[in-house]
């Protein structure tokens, strides 16, 4: 009881609501060098980098200068349970809040 309606939609569609990134997968030829190689994460001959959406750009220059070949960019979304535990961490935020100023 007292619950609240938080979200309606496809569980895809809730979780499209917000992205927590962009990753971009790449091969790096060589000893290319970039600050966001430290970063990335290797696997064979590929490393996978995550960067906030507003860094891409930046990004794709920084792989680009370092000789990079860039194989997908793709947005990185929460699962539906990081979507609801996002919600709940929201709601005992607030409620701590309003305890707080005892309204």
């Amino acid at each position: 009881m007292g619950g609240k309606l938080r979200g309606v939609g496809a569980p895809e569609q809730l979780v499209d609501m917000k992205t927590q990134g962009v990753e971009v997968l790449f091969e790096l030829a060589g000893q290319g060098t970039a600050p966001l190689l430290a970063r990335a994460t290797r696997t064979g001959d590929r490393y996978r980098l995550q960067v906030p959406e507003q860094d891409l750009y930046g990004a794709i220059e920084q792989l680009r200068v370092a000789g990079a070949k860039i194989l997908s960019v793709s947005q990185v979304r929460a699962t539906l349970e990081e979507f609801f535990m996002g919600l709940v961490e929201a709601d005992r935020a607030q409620a701590a809040a309003v305890e707080v100023s005892g309204k």
